[in-house]
């Protein structure tokens, strides 16, 4: 199997749902599981964070675009009363 192939069949399965594949007969691949399933929650964070960082990137765009810019901001907000 050549490097693209395998790098795609890695990321179809890190696309899908998580399946942690306990049967009796792997039950003494714990080790191999965990490894798995620690890929997983990496690539699932990774996606995360990308979305996130969109995200960010389009309210920065928004909240620039509706502020208006006939003043600079204070510079400290004012003590709120209790």
């Amino acid at each position: 199997m050549d490097r693209e192939a395998s790098r795609e069949n890695v990321k179809a399965s890190m696309e899908s749902d998580f399946l942690p594949e306990p049967s009796p007969d792997t039950l003494s691949q714990v080790d191999r599981r965990m490894a798995h399933a620690a890929e997983y929650v990496a690539y699932r964070l990774g996606q995360i964070d990308n979305k996130l960082g969109r995200l960010v990137t389009l309210l920065e765009a928004f909240v620039g675009e509706s502020k208006p810019s006939t003043g600079a901001a204070p510079a400290a907000r004012p003590p709120t009363s209790r």
